[in-house]
């Protein structure tokens, strides 16, 4: 088969992925990687920076090529992807206006669409649900061709890596299996030691402990971490003539209001003691969001839908991501925090801001209901015993007890359903734990999480690469 593959990594490992797939007999025909590998590239590939695609540049083959723009009909059947793609330029393009932004958009569209008709590729493998901007639009021109495609998602659950030919559906073998899994009855000893261990661990009664990667964000952003940040910093500008303009700028910057302080003023400590959902904000922009939030991307949204819905007398209790005021943009305003945006959540009747302070923990314990987009409260939630609202379309949607809900009309069903019987057995959770484990590769994609199993790098590509041809060999 031809196969475009979109797989940007700058570590070597990726020649495991490239050599497996060619010894399976198939021909890689375009591949979208990183400058740093790229003479590992297959004979005859066309090779495609990942950089250079975000930004909208043609591969260096193509690049003396005049590909035509996209026509009128083309953009009209793509309306949903360029809605989703004009959001996700919140992350490459935050200050661009929204011409701009259709403009970039409409270049890339064009461009892929050519290379699709001159190419031909017989399957498309992406390395992670698709979220570049660029990997959106190859994934959905692709699906209107019904060319066949695969990509992956972690899940952070004992280095289990997840499969999909369309992320957008999800997996069928997985919920095959979360079936066969509840018909034959799993209890604890049926998983094996890494999910036994797993699940031992995350549905004990304890409080809430910080994952790994959420403190090494505040350690970097914060004390020590964020003296040395700013050190390299002042240094890097003291060697390239232009400390006097970095210290323009923050002197102002510190004289300006920023995200935490309108947090500041609005947030109230939560009343445990009255009936609450918890909302917890996820950090943007990211594709947990965007796509795989879809429309409640915009989180304003989702919060006014809960609102509408609410049982008498409950409230519902927004708490904001902590890496959002630690990584990237840290505390000043961008496309996706943009300014009023936490008083526009606070003037929605019933809803109060939170401290971002507040265990996360307490508020799953305690709270009527949980309700998020695609974050990991909901997934916690589950391993409490408790049913989550999810609004998105995150790894764990197939759980049994969930509600998916896209509607205020949806959302009170959801409560109504909850005030009958708001809990989840254990042993549904145990089901779905060892069809994830029967479905799923032992792999990351991502870099893995402290409390995750060890893999070495090789060892990991090669269960992926093996992942990959079986997919492929299931296509031919």
């Amino acid at each position: 088969m031809k196969i475009m593959l979109i797989w940007p990594m700058p570590a070597p490992e990726v020649k495991i992925l490239l050599d497996r797939i060619e010894r399976a007999g198939h021909e890689i025909v375009y591949w979208v990687g990183e400058w740093p590998v790229s003479h590992l590239s297959p004979n005859g590939a066309v090779f495609h920076d990942h950089y250079d695609a975000w930004d909208a540049r043609p591969a260096e083959t193509f690049a003396q090529e005049a590909f035509p723009p996209p026509s009128a009909e083309l953009i009209a059947s793509m309306y949903e992807t360029e809605s989703l793609i004009l959001t996700m330029m919140n992350k490459r393009y935050d200050k661009a206006p929204v011409d701009e932004r259709k403009h970039i958009y409409y270049t890339m569209l064009g461009y892929w669409d050519a290379v699709l008709d001159r190419l031909k590729p017989e399957a498309i493998i992406f390395n992670d649900i698709p979220h570049s901007i660029y990997s959106n639009i190859i994934h959905d021109l692709a699906k209107r061709r019904g060319i066949p495609r695969i990509s992956f998602e972690d899940t952070w659950v004992a280095l289990r890596l997840l499969s999909y030919g369309d992320f957008w559906k999800g997996s069928d073998g997985l919920r095959v299996a979360i079936k066969r899994a509840q018909k034959r009855g799993i209890t604890l000893s049926d998983l094996g030691e890494e999910l036994r261990s797993y699940y031992v661990v995350n549905t004990r009664e304890k409080p809430g402990t910080v994952p790994t990667y959420l403190m090494d964000q505040k350690n970097m952003a914060e004390g020590a971490g964020l003296a040395r940040h700013r050190a390299h910093i002042a240094f890097s500008a003291i060697r390239s003539g232009l400390i006097f303009r970095l210290v323009l700028r923050y002197v102002s910057r510190l004289l300006q209001k920023n995200l935490r302080d309108e947090y500041g003023k609005l947030q109230k400590p939560a009343d445990l003691q009255k009936p609450f959902v918890y909302f917890p904000l996820s950090f943007q922009p990211e594709r947990t969001t965007s796509p795989q939030g879809g429309v409640y991307h915009d989180q304003i949204l989702a919060v006014e839908t809960l609102a509408c819905a609410l049982p008498p007398g409950w409230r519902i209790y927004v708490k904001e991501h902590p890496s959002q005021w630690w990584v990237r943009g840290k505390t000043r305003y961008s496309s996706t925090r943009y300014r009023g945006y936490y008083e526009r959540i606070a003037r929605i009747s019933r809803v109060t801001l939170v401290p971002s302070a507040t265990s996360s923990f307490e508020l799953i314990r305690r709270a009527r209901a949980i309700a998020t987009v695609t974050g990991t409260a909901g997934w916690e939630a589950l391993l409490q015993g408790k049913r989550p609202l999810i609004f998105g379309l995150p790894w764990y949607r197939d759980c049994p007890g969930l509600f998916v809900v896209r509607s205020s009309e949806e959302c009170k069903a959801a409560f109504s359903e909850l005030q009958k019987n708001g809990s989840v057995a254990g042993s549904e959770i145990l089901a779905f734990l060892k069809a994830l484990e029967e479905m799923s590769v032992r792999a990351h994609i991502g870099t893995p999480t402290g409390e995750s199993p060890h893999i070495n790098n090789e060892d990991n590509m090669r269960a992926i690469s093996e992942a990959v041809c079986v997919e492929l060999k299931g296509w031919k």
